[in-house]
């Protein structure tokens, strides 16, 4: 039986979203949007301003959950809290991250929908001795991924990417940066959305019967 048109792009469409990305870590936005795929940005552009302090950061896409450091959203580089020269990658707003005399340890993302891909701009790093690392919690980095380690020392407002894709979907992504006394700001988030395979089933069924019912109007 000779399958319609319809049914072939429906085929074509579960393909493409069953592919996986493969399992690499980047420092340059530009490499990693070309492996990513699909993927949403969020840079914090709707969320109303607040000083740091230990309460959850709600995005539609994610929340970031602190353990140590408190976080604020920044409406400016300095405001409403001091931003110690992080400031915005994309728009005006930003999340500044800080604990005084202190490391500013772990952030949870907790994302809303399942992802392989993940990615983010981390601001005036590395002023201090210390490393970034990211953590999912299922596929290659659940065990962890040293991204970043200072010295060379770099800090003064630089902008610096870390990102990674991975075959498995995860839901969660742990950010940890140590160093005494390190400040930073964070902003222009990319995650990636995975369609549910239900979802992309009743796609492909939905399309077939479309076309096989086209093809019995024009038979008759």
């Amino acid at each position: 039986m000779k399958l319609p048109l319809s049914t072939f792009t429906a085929l074509a469409l579960l393909s493409a979203f069953s592919a996986h990305a493969a399992d690499t870590s980047f420092n340059t936005e530009q490499a990693f949007v070309a492996a990513a795929g699909a993927t949403v940005i969020e840079s914090f552009e709707t969320l109303a301003g607040r000083g740091r302090t230990m309460a959850p950061v709600v995005t539609p896409h994610f929340t970031v959950s602190t353990g140590n450091a408190p976080i604020g959203v920044q409406t400016a580089a300095n405001a409403p809290s001091p931003g110690y020269g992080s400031a915005a990658v994309d728009g005006s707003q930003y999340l500044s991250v800080y604990l005084a005399d202190a490391a500013p340890g772990s952030l949870s993302f907790t994302l809303a929908t399942p992802s392989t891909s993940f990615g983010l701009y981390l601001t005036d790093l590395g002023e201090v001795a210390g490393e970034v690392r990211l953590q999912t919690n299922a596929g290659a980095f659940s065990g962890g991924a040293l991204v970043a380690q200072f010295p060379p020392l770099v800090g003064e407002g630089q902008r610096l990417f870390f990102g990674f894709t991975q075959d498995v979907a995860f839901t969660q992504v742990t950010l940890t940066v140590t160093g005494l006394d390190e400040a930073y700001g964070l902003d222009k988030v990319y995650v990636s959305v995975v369609p549910e395979p239900a979802a992309a089933w009743l796609m492909l069924a939905g399309l077939g019967v479309a076309g096989i019912a086209a093809r019995s109007r024009r038979a008759r």
